[in-house]
């Protein structure tokens, strides 16, 4: 019994004492100073070390991600009555194609009869406060009129230009054609853009309120926009200009190309990202409004040092890679890096061309 226990004792020990001769042995291979790393040149590490100088290559940054089929801004029309009143009338249906200044439809309104009413009692006012003018001015030039009645007519005729004034801009800012204005005529809408109607909620008789929804939307699609959220990494690879490729799932092999537009200039703090537009031609309407679709980014070619993904080491959230100093001496270097391709990457900043990294076996270094 007192043998056996000897005998596990020994045992113990000797494996204790191997595994400290082992890591002396591994410790004099391999020292570690701050970021700086030293391999002995009889460590078997040593031969799995592969250096490679970094050099430019032709690169052209590639990613996808979600965007939303958006109409180009101003090319969108909600059209609603400016006043409360009964549509009498109905101009268009839908897919129907029209100009600016089109008529879509007409309605009565006691407010809009009052409007005009207001219109047409200024502009008589200011007629009649021209010609009192006209005629004090007359009359004081013979030396009839007292210069205080003269002053009087003066101001009232001022008065009244501006009230004709505010009256007249109060129609116009609702696209009336005061010109050709009469009373008790019922309003007549008119569409502020070209495109064509993609909805229209008009049923002649009903009565329509100031707030109510857009009767008719009118808007041009043969040009829209995709808008898309692009993440932090990927800013400095896109521009206005560059070429994109749109999918849908509609016709998921079919390619359909646009443009970035705008690149977005306030990030979004929770997702980290960037509102970036594509601009894409849409005459055949392939691309339907409120649509989701792949947005796969093609930056225009450029130099960038691109090194394999084996190069890259991770520690917690960052990137580093091993620079080679001379042979057996490796620095710890911390870069910032974004997908390249299928097994590379790009260095964005951290290295320099020409300089030496280690790029097979740097996991061996790992602290």
């Amino acid at each position: 019994m007192n043998k056996y226990i000897f005998t596990c004792l020994w045992c113990a020990v000797t494996l204790v004492a191997c595994n400290q001769n082992k890591s002396a042995t591994e410790s004099a291979d391999i020292q570690y100073k701050n970021d700086t790393i030293i391999v002995s040149e009889n460590s078997p590490v040593l031969k799995d070390l592969v250096a490679e100088s970094a050099q430019l290559h032709d690169f052209s940054a590639e990613f996808r991600t979600v965007g939303t089929v958006r109409p180009v801004s101003g090319k969108l029309a909600g059209i609603a009555a400016p006043f409360a009143g009964r549509i009498t009338k109905s101009f268009v249906q839908l897919g129907q194609k029209v100009n600016v200044g089109s008529p879509v439809f007409e309605f009565g309104s006691s407010e809009f009869y009052e409007a005009t009413k207001a219109y047409f009692a200024a502009q008589s006012a200011n007629e009649l406060a021209k010609i009192n003018y006209n005629r004090q001015s007359e009359l004081a030039a013979n030396g009839v009129a007292a210069q205080k009645d003269l002053e009087q007519a003066k101001n009232e005729a001022l008065i009244a230009t501006q009230e004709f004034e505010q009256a007249k801009a109060t129609l116009q800012l609702f696209n009336i054609d005061v010109e050709s204005l009469k009373m008790g005529q019922p309003v007549k809408i008119t569409s502020p853009i070209a495109g064509e109607v993609i909805k229209s909620n008009i049923t002649v008789g009903n009565y329509t309120k100031e707030d109510s929804e857009p009767a008719v939307v009118v808007a041009d699609l043969s040009r829209v926009w995709i808008t898309a959220l692009v993440k932090e990494r990927y800013f400095g690879s896109i521009k206005s200009g560059d070429r994109v490729e749109i999918f849908t799932n509609a016709q998921p092999e079919h390619v359909i190309w646009g443009s970035i537009h705008y690149v977005g200039e306030m990030l979004n703090e929770e997702t980290r990202s960037l509102e970036v537009i594509v601009e894409c031609n849409n005459a055949d309407r392939e691309l339907k409004l409120g649509m989701f679709c792949e947005v796969h980014f093609l930056s225009s070619p450029s130099k960038a040092l691109i090194l394999p993904s084996s190069a890259i080491l991770q520690e917690q959230d960052n990137d580093y890679i091993l620079i080679e100093l001379s042979r057996g001496r490796y620095v710890r270097r911390k870069v910032e890096t974004e997908t390249a391709g299928h097994d590379s990457s790009r260095i964005i900043s951290g290295v320099s061309e020409g300089e030496k990294v280690v790029v097979k076996g740097g996991i061996y270094l790992n602290m």
